[in-house]
């Protein structure tokens, strides 16, 4: 893939993902400096109306967001949940877009009961560590934090 034009693979890439044949797919995007890479990483998650959600990332993770109809929304742990930007949706202007069926806890999972069509989105947080490598030719590779699509079936 490493000779493809990045053109070629992003159009692979989502193919592969209309088709719903990619649960999760892996795609490398060359910049225009010749030294530097980009891995990104898609996870499409197909859940039933009804079922919890669970979504790991790692320990660190104390935040999540999630793209839904094009606005960002954002939860956030807290360690004593008494504040009312605790465990629950907020939208850019700060006004509560949850229902209270999620929850983050202090080992960055995220739960979401009874999983509805209006949960779909894209979820991913900026707490996730970031994996760069440097190699002794001077390139730079690094791999993209992760976006999970999370999708009813």
């Amino acid at each position: 893939m490493m000779n493809m034009p990045s053109s070629l693979v992003s159009g692979l890439l989502l193919a592969a993902i209309w088709i719903g044949i990619a649960e999760s797919a892996v795609a490398i995007f060359p910049t225009k400096s010749k030294n530097y890479h980009v891995i990104t990483r898609i996870h499409i998650n197909k859940f039933h109306i009804g079922e919890t959600l669970i979504l790991d990332l790692g320990k660190d993770v104390k935040e999540w967001k999630r793209m839904r109809d094009g606005q960002e929304e954002t939860i956030k742990y807290c360690a004593d949940e008494k504040g009312k930007d605790c465990n629950v949706w907020l939208n850019a202007d700060h006004k509560t877009v949850g229902d209270g069926r999620e929850h983050i806890f202090d080992n960055g999972t995220l739960i979401i009961e009874n999983f509805q069509t209006s949960d779909s989105g894209d979820y991913y947080t900026d707490d996730e560590l970031q994996r760069i490598h440097y190699t002794a030719d001077g390139h730079v590779w690094q791999l993209a934090r992760t976006k999970i699509s999370v999708v009813p079936i």
